[in-house]
């Protein structure tokens, strides 16, 4: 039995002593058997507490997700593959998601992007994945997890000085937090559009001390989402909606960062009208180029980004299925928002060395072409969704951009000046 393969030895150093005696979490039925059988290894049997279609409760030792999260990797190919609850109402919730929202998906800025897309950088992408890769591991409870969250928030600091664009870092309760970059709306600020990825990797044995340099899951996701936010910034892209590019915390252990995320902006009644997940970029496993997972996503918005791919990547692409919570898109799903993931290869294709030290640059053969066609479409995604336009030389709040609106006050008043002149 594979499963066994997968359990930890160090279970009780990567737990945490001041957790809950039991933890609640929602998986997908065709999984409730693998996650009984890692707690029955344990001493610990895993009680079903409700099931609702093909979503099933349970409660679980605080210590055994981990385990769990390796089993979904290992068996169903899942990067988390499962929601870690705060309370056994939210798991109960967890049952019923929410209607997805209705959006109007219009494909009307061509300009816009392409004025973008020659812009980005493969050459810095594969340097990001690098400098992530690095790093010991980004495992959520880490010192080099926590460092990751700090470097990463000033690397997204460093891409504009403008004032109205905003980097910080959102506390979950562990050492790793999330990192979110907002760029105000300017004539819809309160709906917002979501492009993230997940900052954390791990590995199947190790906890917080193993090696797991995740450049493919998922340094390739946040150096796709961090070449879109410095192209976007560098073009001084001035969205009509509000955009937030997300780095979460923690996706490998049950999406806990992203439904920490979901459930701030819930209660702050944040109107989020799509989210799109960037989880694994650069690993081509599969004949064509860009996989969209059907399940537990927006089949509306699903349709709109094949139209994105068509019309701006020309890339290839396909329909596949990743079972329940393969990502974080999920997090954004259950709460009624429309969600997509493309990925990188057919599921059954998919990179077998992630969660473990093998998952390198190397098996990218060492470049980011791939994770380019991703950075595309997430360009031409956030731009569609958002709408806007790019500025001017310099940016809002800056010299540069303050002096661009001199001249161009000063030139409006020459023209009137010149038109009274001819009229005398």
């Amino acid at each position: 039995m594979r499963i066994a393969l997968t359990v930890s030895l160090l279970v009780a150093a990567c737990g945490d002593s001041s957790a809950p005696e039991r933890v609640y979490i929602s998986v997908g039925s065709d999984a409730v058997t693998s996650v009984r059988a890692v707690a029955a290894m344990q001493g610990a049997p895993a009680e079903v507490l409700e099931a609702g279609g093909d979503v099933a409760v349970l409660a679980v030792e605080p210590g055994e997700l981990d385990d769990i999260s390796h089993v979904m990797h290992e068996e169903f190919g899942r990067c988390g593959g499962f929601m870690a609850h705060d309370s056994l109402a939210d798991a109960r919730a967890a049952l019923h998601p929410q209607p997805q929202l209705v959006v109007d998906y219009t494909i009307d800025h061509r300009p816009v992007v392409e004025a973008v897309l020659p812009a980005l950088d493969r050459t810095a992408i594969k340097a990001t994945i690098g400098e992530l890769s690095a790093m010991p591991n980004r495992y959520y409870r880490s010192e080099s997890g926590a460092a990751a969250s700090t470097w990463l928030r000033d690397r997204w600091r460093s891409f504009t000085t403008r004032s109205d664009v905003t980097v910080e870092l959102f506390d979950q309760g562990y050492p790793q937090q999330s990192v979110i970059l907002t760029i105000p709306g300017s004539t819809r600020p309160h709906e917002v559009v979501v492009i993230g990825g997940h900052l954390d990797s791990i590995t199947m044995l190790g906890g917080k001390n193993g090696r797991a340099p995740g450049a493919d899951d998922d340094a390739s996701g946040i150096a796709t989402l961090t070449e879109v936010a410095r192209v976007l910034l560098a073009k001084h892209y001035r969205p009509a909606r509000t955009v937030k590019f997300i780095a979460y915390a923690a996706e490998e252990v049950g999406l806990r960062g992203s439904q920490a995320v979901v459930r701030d902006f819930k209660q702050k009644k944040v109107n989020v009208v799509g989210a799109l997940q960037l989880d694994m970029t650069n690993y081509k496993g599969s004949e064509k180029d860009i996989w969209l997972m059907k399940d537990f996503t927006s089949a509306e918005q699903n349709t709109f980004i094949t139209k994105l791919i068509d019309t701006y990547v020309g890339a290839t692409w396909g329909l596949d299925a990743c079972g329940y919570a393969c990502s974080d898109h999920a997090s954004w799903y259950r709460a009624g928002v429309p969600a997509s993931m493309p990925f990188e290869a057919r599921m059954r294709d998919r990179n077998k060395s992630i969660h473990t030290k093998d998952d390198t640059l190397e098996l990218s053969n060492n470049n980011a072409d791939h994770a380019i066609k991703f950075a595309k479409l997430g360009a031409a995604y956030t731009i569609e969704m958002a709408k806007g336009e790019l500025g001017p030389p310099g940016s809002p709040g800056s010299s540069g951009f303050a002096h661009w609106k001199l001249i161009a006050l000063l030139g409006g008043l020459l023209v009137a000046a010149s038109a009274l002149v001819r009229r005398r």
